[in-house]
């Protein structure tokens, strides 16, 4: 939704990897007698890595993704060992393990990549997908020269060059081994020196690598040391470190765990350390309730620790906006207009809304009781978010890189930090497993992953579940749809007005409320982005029980069956609304006359405006109003999109002339062709009212500030004040939030 899908543009680049992908099946079973020889493999690894460090390479950012196939799920007492020399082609080695030592560093492109030996000697390149990115966990701490990792169920493949290699896209398909493991075949066991370790030792070297913010290695160390004897007290200590270590590396189920969390009588008197732990691990969870528990119980025995009260001020504000949806929207403009990446540090709020089954359709999100054109509905943070830089001035080390995402086997292609945001959850969900539900409940079509969650002691994560799921209810998002509303009314286009929101987007996440509302083009509500936040309000009044729908893709460009038979391909649905509806059975030739008769007003606007000849307007007038009279049902039903941008022109010029009536005529046309149906814009008494809400376009706003100007000419006080408030309603549906409206028209 609102993302660049290139598959139309990349359709000979998908063809050529769907071919690679045929060739290289055709090797499926065969055992290669070409590969290259351990000292060719060497020093062509090294050369890379040499030529990449000094930065001539061009960086292509492309990824693909393989075939899928599903993670290890046997224990590994049930896996047997088996050799590179054994293995074969395009295959998944099912019920084995390999077991590699790393002869090279580490290199990284969209993969960390190493050449390893297995106990016979012989090498293979490695590569390990899914990976966090060198900011956060360097490649070194994966992999590095004398790392040994234990590989489940290998899959051998033929590799982009036409070389051979072992790909891993799951987290739980390796492990690391360690040193003293019984595993390691004895020509690489290390010389053995007497024990000189205790538990206080590995603590005290746990602490100097937190010191030096080394995280990943001081949750080693600490792990270590709780395996030698050491008192209640001095167990807790290394916990309570440890704790903080996986905070630091966004572990936070096990930060929370490590902190004694919850505190019950058997745990009385809880250290000062150990509530901070648990209460920042229960904050970054969104556990906002426990998270104020916590830190209540800190500050109440802890009275003088200012930061526990800082942090419980800030719990309590997440609270309320999670129980209220009450926000400051001008401090989340603020923050998303400073932050980069704009990751907003607020709570979502799910108002009136349920997840129920449609007839049609599926799930569906459905309000709970009646609401109003405006009202929210939802107020969400994303579960994961990719900000896709537009500059040196727009990036840091959390930014996502651009790249084009390909999927051969389902012929899918994105433009976009789409795989990024694939790492990013697979990261998220092998880490903190309890928030995986809410994730891996979403549609994701007919991919059926495995119905097992721990193997060893360790979370499973289905990549290829999670990006099926990725490409069926990802959002693309701009930093700010009020910024995205201001450019779209800037009149840039031949008739001073843009499309209804046809926006494509680089930067993209996943919100798993929303991705349960389904498309129509004649949405009853709209979404909106303040960074990482997407505001969900209805955009027409809806009784209990009714269904929540808005546009994947916007229903402008949609002017015949060809484009509406692609609109909707990538989802793997057909559009059942009255518009698409109607478009379908509208003849070849009315379409062209529409079509037709579009340019030929489009081209009439060649004259300035204020100075516009009374009988060049006629002729416009007369040439919409024969466009109009190419439907047959009623705008409240089948709303007319291509003529409101050419009556908001037409509002425009009247305007610009004073001519009040004229001004109030075409406005109200312009609602009429959306849909609306509205009472009093004529000189009755009845006070200028919405009967039915149309459709929304950015330019709406300024349809409704044009009325309030030809009421306030007709001395309609009160009309002109309706008449605002409309333009405020709609502008914060558009935007989701009104407090930037007075900035933005005032």
């Amino acid at each position: 939704m609102d993302v660049f899908n290139v598959a139309e543009q990349h359709t000979q680049f998908i063809e050529v990897q769907k071919k690679k992908l045929q060739e290289a099946r055709k090797r499926q079973g065969q055992r290669p007698r070409d590969r290259k020889s351990r000292d060719y493999t060497y020093r062509k690894f090294m050369a890379a890595i040499r030529f990449a460090g000094t930065g001539m390479q061009v960086e292509i950012h492309s990824s693909f993704t393989p075939p899928a196939y599903l993670p290890c799920t046997s224990p590994m007492a049930e896996l047997a060992n088996v050799a590179i020399k054994d293995l074969q082609l395009e295959t998944h080695h099912r019920g084995t393990y390999l077991l590699l030592r790393s002869i090279t560093p580490p290199s990284r492109m969209t993969a960390i990549m190493a050449i390893m030996e297995d106990e016979n000697g012989d090498v293979m390149m490695l590569q390990l997908y899914q990976q966090e990115d060198e900011g956060k966990r360097a490649a070194a701490d994966v992999v590095n020269v004398g790392t040994i990792l234990l590989v489940k169920e290998p899959y051998f493949k033929v590799m982009g060059d036409g070389e051979y290699g072992l790909r891993v896209d799951h987290l739980s398909d390796f492990v690391q081994i360690k040193k003293d493991d019984a595993r390691i075949p004895k020509a690489w066991q290390l010389r053995k020196i007497p024990n000189a370790h205790s538990a206080e030792l590995l603590k005290a070297k746990g602490n100097q690598s937190m010191e030096e913010k080394r995280y990943w290695d001081a949750i080693t160390e600490y792990s270590d040391a709780l395996g030698y004897p050491a008192s209640a007290d001095l167990i807790d200590v290394i916990k309570r470190n440890r704790s903080l270590a996986f905070l630091k590396t966004q572990q936070y189920e096990a930060a929370l765990t490590d902190s004694g969390f919850p505190f019950t009588s058997l745990k009385p008197n809880p250290s000062e350390k150990a509530l901070f732990r648990a209460g920042d691990a229960l904050y970054r969870l969104e556990r906002f309730s426990e998270c104020c528990q916590a830190l209540e119980l800190l500050c109440s025995s802890f009275p003088h620790n200012s930061e526990a009260s800082v942090a419980l001020g800030r719990a309590q504000s997440r609270s309320r906006e999670q129980k209220t949806g009450l926000y400051d929207f001008k401090q989340l403009q603020a923050k998303a207009k400073k932050l980069r990446p704009p990751h907003l540090d607020h709570a979502s709020y799910i108002g009136p809304v349920e997840v129920r089954q449609t007839e049609s359709s599926g799930r569906g999100l459905f309000v709970t009781k009646d609401v109003k054109a405006g009202d929210l509905l939802l107020c969400e943070k994303a579960f994961s978010h990719a900000h896709a830089a537009k500059g040196a001035g727009d990036w840091n080390e959390n930014s996502s890189k651009i790249s084009l995402l390909v999927n051969a086997e389902t012929g899918k292609g994105f433009m976009g930090t789409q795989a990024d945001l694939i790492k990013l959850i697979v990261q998220k969900l092998y880490r903190n497993p309890s928030v995986a539900p809410a994730f891996v409940t979403l549609y994701h079509g007919t991919y059926e992953g495995v119905s097992t969650s721990t193997v060893d002691d360790k979370p499973i994560v289905d990549t290829f579940l999670v990006e099926r799921i990725i490409s069926n209810n990802v959002f693309g998002c701009p930093v700010s749809s009020l910024n995205s509303h201001i450019e779209s009314c800037d009149g840039s286009s031949p008739t001073g007005n843009k499309t209804s929101g046809k926006e494509e987007h680089h930067s993209c996440g996943i919100w798993t409320h929303a991705s349960y509302i389904n498309h129509s083009c004649t949405s009853s509500a709209r979404r909106a982005f303040i960074g990482d936040m997407m505001i969900v309000r209805a955009s027409r009044d809806m009784e209990a029980g009714t269904e929540i729908t808005f546009w994947y893709k916007s229903p402008d460009a949609l002017k015949s069956a060809k484009d509406l038979d692609e609109a909707h391909k990538h989802w793997d649905f057909v559009c059942g609304c009255a518009m698409c509806l109607d478009t379908r059975a509208t003849s070849a030739a009315v379409l062209r006359k529409r079509q037709k008769l579009t340019d030929d007003v489009m081209r009439a606007f060649h004259f300035d405006t204020p100075t516009a000849p009374k009988a060049e307007l006629e002729r416009i007038e007369r040439l919409i109003d024969s466009l109009s009279q190419t439907y047959t049902q009623p705008a409240k039903d089948v709303p007319r999109l291509p003529l409101w941008d050419l009556q908001l022109t037409m509002t425009r010029i009247y305007a610009s002339q004073n001519k009040v009536g004229k001004t109030m005529e075409f406005a109200v046309k312009v609602l009429t062709s959306l849909g609306f149906v509205v009472v009093g814009a004529d000189s009755s008494q009845t006070l200028f009212t919405i009967v039915r809400w149309g459709m929304l376009v950015n330019n709406l706003v300024e349809t409704f500030l044009h009325i309030r100007t030809a009421f306030t000419a007709m001395k309609a006080k009160k009309d002109s004040a309706r008449a605002e408030e409309y333009a405020k309603t709609t502008f914060k549906i558009l935007v989701g939030e009104d407090d930037s409206f007075d900035a933005t028209y005032g």
